[in-house]
C-alpha cells in the first residue's frame, strides 16, 4: 500500500519536473522524486541504495543543477501601479497579468531561456528606476503600457525590436534611461 502512494507520488512529481516552465522549479521537484526513489529503496530492503539514492541522486545532483542554473539570468521585471486607481489590488495584478502586452513578454523570455520575475510594487517612478534589483519596469498609462530599461541593456533591445517587427497590438512604448542617472529618461 505504502509503496503505491509512492510510486504514484513519484510519477506526480515527475510529471510535474516534465511539464514546469521554470526551471528552478523543476530541479526541485526532481529532487523530490529522487528523495521518494530513496524511500522507495528504504521499503524494499536495500538501505545502501537509498542511501546512494538520497545523497547523490536528492542532494548533490540538486546542488549541480542549482549551480549550473545559477547561470541562468533571472530577469526581473517591476510592474508599477503608481497612480493607477486600482493601486495593487488582486483586479489591478489579475488585469495586468491577462495583458497582451505581459503575455508577449512572457513568451518573448521563454524562447529566450531567460526566466522572467515579476514583481509587482507601489514604489514611484523615479525610485523603481534607481533600485538596482530592477532589470526593467513597467508602468501602465492611459491607454498604453511603457516599458522603461536600461540604455545599456542588449535584452530590451532585443525586445522593443520585437515588438515593432512583428508589429503587435500591445500598445506599448519604450523608454531608456541611462544607469549612471536613471532620473534622465532617453
Amino acid at each position: 500500500m505504502v509503496e503505491t502512494g509512492l510510486i504514484i507520488l513519484m510519477g506526480v512529481f515527475a510529471l510535474l519536473a516534465i511539464h514546469s516552465r521554470l526551471l528552478r522549479l523543476a530541479v526541485i521537484y526532481l529532487a523530490v522524486f529522487s528523495l521518494l526513489a530513496a524511500f522507495l529503496y528504504l521499503l524494499f530492503a536495500a538501505p545502501e541504495l537509498a542511501i546512494a539514492e538520497a545523497v547523490i541522486g536528492s542532494g548533490l545532483v540538486t546542488l549541480l543543477y542549482l549551480a549550473a542554473l545559477k547561470r541562468n539570468r533571472v530577469f526581473t521585471i517591476a510592474v508599477l501601479a503608481e497612480g493607477h486607481r486600482y493601486r495593487l489590488t488582486d483586479a489591478y495584478i489579475n488585469y495586468i497579468e491577462r495583458s497582451k502586452a505581459l503575455q508577449e513578454i512572457h513568451s518573448f523570455f521563454e524562447l529566450r531561456e531567460f526566466e522572467p520575475q515579476i514583481v509587482y510594487s507601489e514604489k514611484l517612478l523615479e525610485d523603481a528606476l534607481k533600485d538596482p534589483r530592477f532589470d526593467m519596469v513597467i508602468l501602465e498609462e492611459k491607454d498604453e503600457i511603457v516599458l522603461y530599461g536600461s540604455d545599456e541593456s542588449f535584452v530590451i533591445e532585443e525586445l522593443e525590436l520585437m515588438f515593432r517587427i512583428h508589429g503587435t497590438d500591445a500598445n506599448v512604448r519604450f523608454e531608456r534611461f541611462s544607469l549612471q542617472n536613471p532620473q534622465e529618461v532617453v
